[in-house]
């Protein structure tokens, strides 16, 4: 999990970066001491990104935040809005028209 600073979030006791593999091992350990179902690593970064997107992070920001080179790709793939985000959308043209 490289951060904006090239560096890593997460190492092991000898101050490796974890396997990917290694990381969703113990994420899966800690949602089941946690006594939560599990939710994939995956959908934590889109909703991460989705959120950003909502809380009208630039997308070159989210983008840079989760380590893409395109922020189209970001827009695509993480950038999701919700109905009532959408509804929001329409009232506010609405209120301009």
């Amino acid at each position: 999990m490289p951060t904006a600073r090239g560096g890593y979030a997460a190492r092991d006791e000898a101050g490796r970066p974890y396997l990917p593999s290694t990381i969703t091992h113990l994420w899966g350990k800690a949602a089941k001491a946690a006594g939560v179902r599990h939710i994939r690593l995956h959908d934590c970064r889109l909703s991460a990104g989705t959120l950003m997107h909502l809380r009208r992070v630039p997308i070159a920001v989210i983008a840079e935040w989760l380590g893409h080179t395109d922020a189209g790709f970001t827009q695509r793939t993480y950038a999701h809005s919700r109905k009532d985000a959408l509804a929001d959308a329409a009232a506010t043209l609405g209120g301009r028209l």
